[in-house]
This record gives structure tokens, sequence and C-alpha cells, in this order.
């Protein structure tokens, strides 16, 4: 719990953050993309019960089997998909305390600059170290580990696709099992 409280506490202080930002960060803090994995996520720390409501609450419905293993990538867990005038999108949940967002449309750069603009600024008492971890052809994938102090807190994991017409552009995933 007391972790917990300290996520929403980052979570505020980079928010009130943002208020000093540029327009541009602002507005990438606010994508919808990003809304989906701050909200169903981050603050559900991938807990798969949290993450289920708030999929539904942001109006997601549950995946039919077949294209929920999909998502889940032969893994226990669920998934939710929506369908808005955002794009096309999903939620999965394993139970292995990983949630991702799976994102079918937009500019890879700017996926990966929405979530750079949430990571700890300078002064608030976290700390990041951003690691490519993998990329092969198209795909790329890079983790930023979360600290406070020496701690690990949290690892938030973005796979990006610069395949021109691919169908996934990017997966944003909050590992829980990390921290």
């Amino acid at each position: 719990m007391k972790y917990f409280a300290a996520l929403l506490i980052a979570i505020i202080s980079f928010v009130s953050q943002a208020s000093q930002d540029s327009a541009e960060s602002l507005a990438l803090r606010k994508s919808y993309p990003i809304q989906l994995y701050m909200g169903a996520c981050v603050v559900t720390r991938a807990q798969p019960a949290k993450v289920e409501s708030q999929a539904k609450e942001m109006g997601f419905t549950e995946a039919k089997r077949e294209l929920a293993n999909q998502y889940l990538q032969g893994h226990k867990g669920k998934a939710w998909v929506s369908k808005n005038e955002h794009g096309n999108f999903a939620i999965a949940a394993q139970d292995r305390e990983l949630c991702s967002v799976f994102i079918h449309q937009g500019s890879p750069e700017k996926l990966m600059a929405s979530m750079e603009a949430w990571l700890p600024p300078e002064g608030s008492g976290f700390s990041y170290k951003k690691e490519i971890v993998s990329k092969s052809g198209p795909l790329e994938t890079t983790s930023y580990k979360i600290f406070r102090g020496a701690k690990l807190m949290e690892q938030w994991v973005i796979t990006l696709s610069t395949q021109p017409n691919s169908k996934l552009v990017a997966i944003m995933s909050y590992d829980a099992s990390q921290a």
C-alpha cells in the first residue's frame, strides 16, 4: 500500500509539473494511448482484478478467448478490446503481474514521447534508467526502470514497430513483477 501511495504522489507531482511544461508536452501527457496505459496499467500496478475494473470503466469489452490469446501471448489472464474515435486498442492483464496496452495506430515516435513525458522529472525524488532491451528489424523494445533512491519501484516497457502499415504500432507494458 505504501508503494501505491508513493506512486500516487509521484503521479500527482508529474501532473503538477505538466502545468509548467510546454503545450506539446502537455498534449503528449493527455494523449489517449498514454491515458489508457496510465489508467489501466500504472495506477492498478498490473493487478488483474483492478485492471479488469479499469478496462470496463474505460468502455472496453472482454475479448473472446481466441483474440485474447493473441494479446496474452501464451500466458494466463484476460484481455479487453475497444474500437472508438481514437482507433483500435486492447488491454491485456497477465496473471504474472504484467499489464499491456496494445495500440494499433499512430506515430511510434509520438507514442514513445508520450510515455517519456510521464517519466519522473529531476528533483522529484525519483529517477529512471532507460535501456534498449532488444532491437530486431522494425521492432525495438525500450525499458524504463523507475527508482526511488536505489530501490526499483516499477518498470515501464514500450515496444514499437516502425514497419509501414503495421497492424500493431506499439505495446506499452507495466511489469509489476520487476519491482
